[in-house]
């Protein structure tokens, strides 16, 4: 990797870095030394070093009158990284302190009906991670379809490999409405504990997922997309008409 990178990632901008590096390899220099060599705008020059020497990674001095820059010993740089991790450390603390002032106005504002659209293999896997992290063991998540079509492609098998695997972990139940043309490939799902299904001679493209005050429509063909929608009384319904269906299905 590039020193520049490096030095990028622990917070030095493109221009400081330029600077820091062109006084390793000139050591103690004036200022029009320093333009020719990190090739930077004379501009500019007095306000980066002024930021080097606040970072502790440049010193100044004056020598007949004239006034050098001279860069610290790279050593530094793992000082004012495990400076800014301190830093970032403490400002951690502090957010701790804001976030339930900011969460009320945050839920001030909130709808009553909350409806979020999400795209993707990665908008989808925040939907179900979002379901995963506010479920607790033994809780319940609804779900009524599983795609009509008994075929997925590998990306789709895989995605849900990973959702049901850490559902699992954690202990949440899942029930489940299949078709029965899903009823041959349901061998895979019921390897994951906690999973019980049973079947109806129909389905369909999309799937309704229901937990808690949320309902999530899923469809992951032709590319995956989910609809959420966080109002009680809409779940509550899904949930009526779930248990409804429950009963009828077969095992």
């Amino acid at each position: 990797m590039a020193i520049q990178d490096v030095l990028g990632k622990i917070g030095l901008t493109n221009s400081e870095s330029k600077v820091y590096m062109a006084l390793l390899d000139l050591g103690e220099s004036s200022v029009g030394e320093i333009i020719k060599k990190a090739e930077i705008a004379s501009s500019k020059v007095y306000e980066l070093l002024d930021k080097l020497m606040e970072k502790g990674l440049v010193s100044t001095f004056l020598k007949a009158h004239v006034k050098y820059f001279k860069p610290a010993d790279p050593s530094r740089l793992k000082e004012y990284l495990t400076s800014k991790i301190y830093s970032l450390k403490h400002y951690e603390k502090e957010l701790d302190e804001i976030l339930p002032s900011l969460h009320l106005k945050y839920t001030k504002h909130k709808e009553e009906t909350e409806v979020e659209m999400f795209k993707g293999y990665k908008g989808v896997r925040t939907v179900f991670f979002d379901m995963i992290r506010d479920l607790n063991k033994d809780d319940e998540f609804l779900v009524i379809g599983g795609g009509d079509s008994p075929s997925a492609n590998e990306n789709t098998k895989l995605f849900f490999e990973q959702i049901h695997k850490k559902r699992a972990e954690k202990g949440i139940i899942q029930r489940i409405i299949f078709s029965e043309a899903r009823r041959k490939s349901y061998s895979l799902i019921r390897t994951f504990k906690h999973t019980i299904a049973r079947f109806l001679p129909y389905g369909s493209p999309s799937t309704l997922n229901i937990y808690d005050d949320t309902t999530i429509l899923l469809v992951m063909s032709p590319s995956p997309a989910a609809i959420r929608i966080k109002d009680k009384r809409i779940t509550d319904s899904y949930r009526q008409y779930f248990e409804r269906m429950w009963k009828i299905a077969k095992r």
